[in-house]
């Protein structure tokens, strides 16, 4: 008996000391969990959590890929690159640098889609911090510019929380300007940080003045690109936009579920997906507060710190989308479509349609119809254009009519002869249909 009650003791005094066994390792695990947790909080508020730049420039290293792997896989790319445009005048590298975090839960989730040359790289910091979901960017570059154009892209993907998280990078440059390849960037890249302060400052913290058209003997493929950066989109939506506009901080988040309201409702508006849903487009004057909502927005119109897109030097380019008639909508929560609007010539709205809409002529280069030749296409091939209430672009600045190159308009007169042609073969493309341009 004195032997069995002995036992239970020493198997309960066992129970115990495992017991504190199992709390200390908890605790243990807590702790370096914690620290863990700090670190990654202080390489964050280094790297680039809200814009901030890092010291070391390593912070990626412990959530992806490393600097060196990625510039080695890029060395690969450049090195066997085979891809031809349609003109067989670029090289197009897709997937160039993919982001590293994105998720899409929404079956109505939108992709930003734009393109830029690489002085205008700068600009997605701000764009994916207001998005905060995929980016899709396609960059023109050429053999003298690429070594800026990849250090660049690599300092962006990794000093930034944000285009690290959402953006993908695509790159095409003309078969007459091959690019040198990458050996000794890795070294160069490592010799000093990424995220420096000091790197940052002389080289990447502010978009360049220098226009894309800028590069003498060269003509930019704006079409190209857009077509680069859509064609491997994974959501079902586009939004297809100039680098240095921005959307309205609720706009892809008010968009899936407006589109989750519809099909609730079963009040799809068009059973093969030909809806554009026109953003109304805004600028706004250089150092003005960007307005957080429509109401703010409308406050900011009436004192003259924003008007709607191209209103000085091409009024009647963006007219159609009746601003005056937005306006008068007011603001009301959440968002809605506000009215419906026929197509006419010249408009060039923004919109967000399906990934699968009319893909942009690459024929068109420089300056002149290169958008309004696609959306022309969308109006042949039966698109409704239904404008969004609550939702907006804006455009950093106020464009003027000083503020273009001096071959804008010999680019646009080429690029109207073009256009012509384009409109006669669209009735071929769509014999079918009565609309036209």
């Amino acid at each position: 008996m004195r032997l069995a009650s002995w036992q239970r003791l020493r198997l309960g005094r066992v129970i115990v000391v495992l017991v504190l066994t199992v709390v200390l390792l908890q605790l243990i695990h807590m702790a370096l969990l914690s620290r863990l947790e700090a670190r990654e909080v202080s390489q964050r508020a280094g790297v680039g959590g809200g814009g901030g730049m890092a010291g070391p420039g390593v912070g990626r290293q412990l959530q992806g890929r490393s600097v060196k792997a990625v510039i080695e896989d890029m060395h690969e790319r450049v090195k066997n690159a085979y891809r031809l445009d349609k003109s067989g005048t670029y090289h197009v590298l897709d997937n160039f640098l993919t982001s590293e975090h994105v998720v899409l839960q929404n079956a109505h989730d939108v992709t930003l889609v734009t393109q830029c040359s690489s002085h205008h790289l700068p600009h997605l910091v701000e764009l994916s911090a207001r998005w905060k979901g995929p980016v899709s960017v396609a960059v023109f570059t050429n053999d003298e510019d690429f070594p800026a154009a990849v250090t660049s892209i690599l300092h962006h993907h990794f000093c930034y929380d944000d285009v690290y998280k959402y953006v993908t990078f695509h790159l095409a440059f003309p078969i007459s300007r091959l690019p040198r390849d990458l050996d000794g960037l890795a070294r160069a890249v490592e010799s000093r940080s990424l995220c420096t302060a000091s790197n940052a400052t002389l080289s990447f913290a502010q978009p360049s003045r220098q226009r894309n058209y800028a590069t003498e003997g060269l003509e930019y493929p704006h079409n190209l690109l857009r077509n680069l950066a859509i064609n491997y989109v994974q959501t079902r939506y586009v939004l297809v936009v100039d680098v240095d506009m921005l959307p309205s901080h609720d706009l892809r988040a008010g968009f899936q579920k407006l589109q989750d309201r519809e099909e609730m409702e079963n009040k799809t508006r068009s059973a093969a997906g030909r809806t554009a849903y026109v953003v109304p487009s805004f600028e706004i004057q250089d150092g003005a507060a960007l307005p957080p909502s429509k109401g703010a927005l409308l406050q900011e119109w009436s004192a003259g710190a924003v008007r709607p897109f191209y209103q000085e030097v091409c009024g009647k380019c963006q007219r159609p989308t009746d601003y005056e008639r937005w306006r008068d909508l007011g603001e009301s929560a959440g968002f809605r479509v506000g009215y419906t609007v026929e197509w006419t010539d010249p408009w060039e709205p923004f919109y967000i349609a399906r990934a699968s809409l009319p893909l942009y002529d690459e024929r068109f280069k420089q300056y002149g119809f290169n958008r309004i030749s696609q959306v022309c296409e969308m109006h042949v091939a039966g698109y409704e254009f239904s404008v969004l209430d609550n939702a907006f672009l804006l455009h950093k600045g106020f464009k003027t009519q000083d503020g273009f190159h001096e071959t804008k308009d010999e680019e646009q007169n080429r690029n109207r002869l073009l256009f012509r042609k384009f409109k006669e073969e669209l009735k071929t493309k769509y014999p079918e249909s009565s609309r036209r341009c």
